[in-house]
């Protein structure tokens, strides 16, 4: 895997905890950006960080995964914030893969059907390497 080096100079601080309580650690793999989210993901604050978070570095590279094992907690904002980054993403020539979401998340995306739109991974290495495939 090569890595663009455009992409390296985009790298925020590999942990940020924002005043709301939800904390994102992002992670370089190849050319795919992963972040770790934990705790809530909703409309606000959160959402709007993490949409400005992700968004900013889609330039770099369109190729994101949204790890939400430690997500407690996702309301229609966050997952309007998932859906404007798939669009975004997309649009870019790349796609978002989710992580782990955990049994309140997962049955929010089945309720909502939206698990036919996201592509789920029970971890980063699987979601990472469908990239490559």
């Amino acid at each position: 895997m090569t890595v663009n080096p455009s992409i390296a100079n985009l790298m925020p601080e590999p942990e940020q905890v924002f005043p709301n309580g939800l904390r994102v650690q992002t992670q370089l793999h190849g050319n795919v950006f992963v972040f770790h989210c934990q705790g809530r993901l909703v409309f606000g604050d959160e959402g709007a960080v993490l949409r400005e978070r992700v968004g900013s570095m889609l330039s770099g590279s369109p190729n994101v995964v949204v790890n939400l094992r430690e997500v407690d907690h996702i309301d229609s904002g966050g997952i309007g914030v998932l859906i404007g980054l798939l669009v975004s993403a997309r649009n870019r020539g790349g796609d978002l893969k989710l992580v782990a979401p955990n049994q309140h998340v997962n049955d929010v995306l089945r309720r909502t059907n939206l698990h036919t739109i996201f592509k789920l991974y029970a971890g980063d290495d699987e979601a990472v390497a469908a990239f490559y495939q």
